[in-house]
């Protein structure tokens, strides 16, 4: 089958700032379908929805987050890397147990882009506890890699945002403050 592109790819001169600014994470047993722009295969390239039976995580992120994507032999390989600034029981409990699991992974460019990758089985989490000499970090580097039959594709960061319910006596705002249960805080406005 032959290709026939109609159309370039435009290199913007202005600075670009790049980084990753959050992370969430998806158990991917927790994973239901995407739903692509205008209900098209995943050739679009965009995700509209992402179906869910349990909420996203967010894993900690520092400057230095990267995400590198190649393809090679039609497979790509995602691979996120990242560091937290802890090293507690409590840390390295939390990825021992998650070590275990396979997960869809969403993340946000400075640019306010969403990205996801994983859906095809769920990335594999590793990671790597060190302590430096004096005056150095103590932390945890963590590693999400997968080697997929897809690409990363955008994704519509409403997706993230908690839906509330609400009547004309209650009404709420969400944070983009996170926690373990909940992809955002939510607060009563009286």
């Amino acid at each position: 089958m032959a290709y026939k592109l109609t159309k370039g790819i435009d290199n913007v001169p202005e600075y670009n700032l790049g980084g990753i600014s959050n992370i969430w994470l998806l158990n991917i047993d927790d994973f239901k379908a995407y739903q692509f722009r205008d209900d098209s295969l995943y050739n679009s390239g965009y995700v509209d929805e992402v179906y869910k039976s349990n909420p996203f995580i967010e894993l900690g992120r520092v400057d230095e987050t990267n995400l590198k994507e190649t393809i090679g032999n039609g497979i790509y390989k995602q691979e996120l890397n990242t560091f937290v600034r802890t090293l507690s029981e409590e840390t390295l409990n939390w990825l021992q147990y998650a070590m275990q699991g396979r997960y869809l992974v969403i993340f946000r460019t400075m640019h306010d882009r969403f990205f996801t990758f994983g859906s095809d089985g769920g990335a594999k989490l590793s990671y790597s506890a060190q302590t430096g000499q004096m005056g150095d970090v103590n932390g945890t580097t963590i590693k999400l890699e997968k080697n997929s039959i897809y690409p990363m594709f955008e994704v519509n960061g409403d997706t993230l945002k908690t839906k509330v319910l609400g009547s004309e006596f209650l009404s709420y705002i969400t944070t983009e403050k996170s926690d373990i249960i909940n992809t955002n805080y939510l607060i009563e406005i009286p």
